[in-house]
């Protein structure tokens, strides 16, 4: 029962080592996957001599290099707002306004053609009730703004409209209105009566950005302009002074790749050593040595072995300068440990960082010729990574694979051994019960003879004492 306990409780360890270096194994999967990634390679940074006037983003499209923006107009929307609305004096936003018919929004890309100078068609009906407040009227109004591209909002009893595009657009308004009186009802403009009829209200007209690039004079409808310099966005925030231009520069990001390696470097490193803990035998000749929990597993030595060639192994990136790991900055010592150089490695980058990915992922193609399912003559393309990355992956995939992976079968073997050494134990203990029932009955049966025995011995004992 002991021996088997011991077994059980050295199957749960090696177990759990595995699954200590599938999480192990699976973070240095995604530290290698971050190495190919273009932000690594690719990812810049930005300056901008005044941010309150132009702010950039950069994207790995963009080319490292430096412009001078000036902004001499800020794009901005066009904006009406009503006159005073008869029915809201005196009243809350939440109040009734009796108003009852429909409220049309026509804007720039709906308006049709113009008949008595106002748009026959594209218009936006909002259905208003007698019940409605002012707050109803314009939530209705921004239930429809995302098709119609106009939003309102209430200051002072009055309605704001604003364009959702920027530049010079217009927005007409109109719609019928029903006016109970007495019995006959009296048609009316809705327009005019929330403030929008004819010469009612207010209208600021929206404007384009007008900016220059080093010398290219350009427009806009939007502040936000994404088409001006490939990889770039520029942020209008202000107008710049005049011959004040801002300067804006794009540069290399090498500390984001520095950080990519550095990250792999520790992970490897970290993985490695728990392997060594694992396939650790100790003092042999010391009394109470401990040992790895995976002391001679194979399947782990050669994995141990694996990681470490890949890491001394070449790859051709058609620079001979840079065909190896050691090459670019990292090297490993001769218990396996890597170490990063990041001044070698950014001497790398600045010089050749097509060749520095290369090494890392690159696929490489075969044609051979055979034939196809008709017995015609056909040539087969195989495709091959041979990236030091990508070599590394493979090698770690054929482990952490959930379904196929050798830890995955390793767990079913563990779990399997272990079902069956529980239902060893539970089956000792059941012979054990059995057992302590049988010697209970056992036992029983003698004190209920001993019993007996002494009662009969007292009786004759008893006897014996009359007779004299």
């Amino acid at each position: 029962m002991f021996n088997i306990q011991i077994n059980k409780q050295a199957l749960q360890q090696k177990k759990n080592a595995w699954k200590d270096i599938n999480t192990r194994l699976d973070s240095l999967f995604e530290k290698l996957g971050t190495l190919g990634e273009d932000k690594t390679f690719q990812s810049k940074t930005t300056t901008s001599s005044d941010e309150s006037k132009v702010a950039i983003t950069a994207n790995t499209d963009s080319a490292a290099s430096n412009y001078s923006i000036e902004v001499t107009k800020l794009a901005t929307s066009t904006q009406a707002t009503s006159g005073i609305i008869n029915s809201a004096i005196g009243t809350s936003i939440k109040d009734s306004l009796g108003l009852s018919g429909t409220f049309t929004i026509i804007n720039q890309e709906n308006a049709g053609p113009e008949v008595d100078g106002k748009p026959t068609t594209g218009g936006f009906n909002i259905k208003i009730s007698k019940e409605d407040s002012l707050k109803d009227i314009v939530g209705k109004i921004n239930e429809v703004s995302k098709n119609s591209g106009i939003e309102a909002k209430i200051v002072d009893n009055r309605i704001i409209m604003t364009d959702s595009k920027m530049g010079a657009r217009n927005m007409t308004f109109d719609g019928d209105l029903t006016v109970e009186n007495g019995t006959d009802p009296v048609k009316g403009s809705m327009a005019e009566a929330l403030g929008f009829g004819s010469g009612k209200f207010s209208k600021v007209e929206g404007q384009s950005a007008e900016l220059t690039i080093d010398g290219i004079k350009m427009i806009r409808d939007t502040n936000s302009i994404t088409d001006a310099v490939e990889g770039l966005t520029i942020e209008l925030k202000g107008v710049t002074e005049a011959l004040k231009p801002v300067t804006i520069g794009i540069k290399e990001d090498t500390d984001s790749t520095v950080t990519a390696f550095q990250s792999f470097v520790d992970q490897y490193n970290s993985t490695l050593d728990f392997i060594g803990d694992q396939l650790d035998v100790g003092d042999p000749s010391a009394e109470g040595n401990t040992t790895g929990a995976l002391v001679g597993d194979s399947s782990l030595m050669r994995l141990q072995s694996s990681l470490r060639s890949l890491m001394t192994g070449a790859a051709n990136t058609g620079n001979a300068a840079y065909n190896n790991l050691e090459a670019v900055g990292i090297s490993v010592d001769r218990y396996g440990k890597a170490s990063l150089d990041t001044e070698k490695l950014k001497t790398a980058l600045a010089d050749d960082p097509t060749a520095v990915k290369k090494m890392l992922f690159q696929t490489t193609s075969t044609e051979t010729t055979g034939v196809d399912e008709n017995g015609d003559p056909t040539t087969i393309t195989t495709e091959t990574e041979v990236g030091m990355a990508q070599k590394m992956r493979s090698l770690i995939d054929t482990y952490i694979s959930e379904k196929t992976g050798i830890i995955a079968t390793k767990s079913e073997t563990y779990d399997k051994s272990l079902k069956d050494l529980s239902s060893s134990i539970t089956k000792f203990n059941e012979r054990l019960v059995k057992k302590r029932e049988n010697y209970v009955a056992m036992f029983t049966r003698l004190d209920t003879a001993m019993m007996e025995a002494e009662s009969q011995l007292a009786y004759l004992q008893s006897q014996f004492s009359t007779t004299k």
